[in-house]
């Protein structure tokens, strides 16, 4: 089955833990390249596009969420979350920023460094970088792992808006198999196939 993610739709990837969500994520964001199959991206096949036509893709139009919480130790909260606007050559937006910071609860945290945050405040941190520069599609690799049940629905809920406010595509993986979640399209990955879940 192919994996659609439609323009302006929440799209979750339910599936234990090893069964390749995070390949799957990866893809989808332009990181790894498919070893067989196609990824269509702005309506365009980039399976074979280059590194660096993938990397300029990647950096304008995908925001990225990895499980890893993955941070600039040497950069503050605020810095860490403009990198993407910086890194496309933007304008850090002073009001981007404020309202992910102020929505993703890291007020009053700008100026830590992430060895000075807790596991959710990074998480937080990594969701903000992804989503303050308004992506064309937003790559969620288990985006609330660290997080509380009622700051996961926040943010959930801001997610949304933004789904709704811009068009934005979101594609989020999870090893929840059971919660109802808030999305479009629901699909389970196991053995290898997905299916939509009915």
């Amino acid at each position: 089955m192919d994996l659609v993610v439609p323009r302006g739709a929440v799209v979750a990837v339910r599936g234990r833990s090893g069964v390749g969500k995070t390949t799957l994520a990866k893809i989808a964001s332009l990181i790894l390249r498919p070893e067989s199959g196609r990824v269509v991206f702005l309506n365009r096949d980039v399976s074979r596009a280059g590194d660096s036509e993938r990397a300029h893709l990647r950096l304008r139009y995908i925001g990225y969420i990895d499980q890893e919480c993955a941070l600039i130790e040497e950069l503050s909260v605020r810095e860490n979350i403009e990198l993407s606007l910086r890194l496309v050559g933007a304008e850090s937006s002073r009001d981007a920023v404020r309202e992910v910071l102020e929505v993703l609860g890291l007020k009053g945290l700008e100026n830590r460094r992430p060895r000075e945050l807790s596991g959710g405040q990074r998480q937080r941190v990594v969701i903000g970088r992804a989503l303050v520069k308004r992506p064309v599609l937003l790559v969620a690799d288990e985006p609330f792992a660290h997080l509380d049940e009622e700051t996961a629905r926040s943010i959930m809920n801001y997610i949304r808006s933004l789904v709704t406010s811009s068009g934005m595509s979101v594609l989020i993986t999870t090893t929840d198999l059971y919660t109802p979640l808030s999305v479009d399209r629901d699909y389970i990955l196991e053995n290898g196939v997905l299916r939509e879940r009915s």
